[in-house]
C-alpha cells in the first residue's frame, strides 16, 4: 500500500506531461540540488501547484455564474 507522500508524489507528477512537464523538469533539478527535497519532491510540488492554479481558473468562472443567476 503507498503512503501519503507517494500518493502526493504520484498525483503530482502526474500533472507534468506536455511541455508543462518538460519545464517542470528542468526547474526540478536545481531547485532540488540547492534544496534538502529530492527530485520527485519538487516535480510533485510542481504538479500540484499546477492543478492548484488550474481549479482556480475554472472555479472563478463558474462562481460568478453562479452568483449571476
Amino acid at each position: 500500500m503507498a503512503t501519503t507522500m507517494e500518493r502526493i508524489e504520484h498525483v503530482g507528477g502526474s500533472a507534468l506531461t506536455g511541455w508543462r512537464g518538460t519545464a517542470g523538469r528542468a526547474i526540478a533539478k536545481p531547485v532540488a540540488r540547492h534544496s534538502r527535497f529530492s527530485q520527485e519532491q519538487v516535480e510533485a510540488a510542481i504538479g500540484l501547484a499546477l492543478i492548484a492554479y488550474a481549479v482556480y481558473r475554472l472555479a472563478g468562472p463558474l462562481i460568478r455564474a453562479a452568483r449571476q443567476r
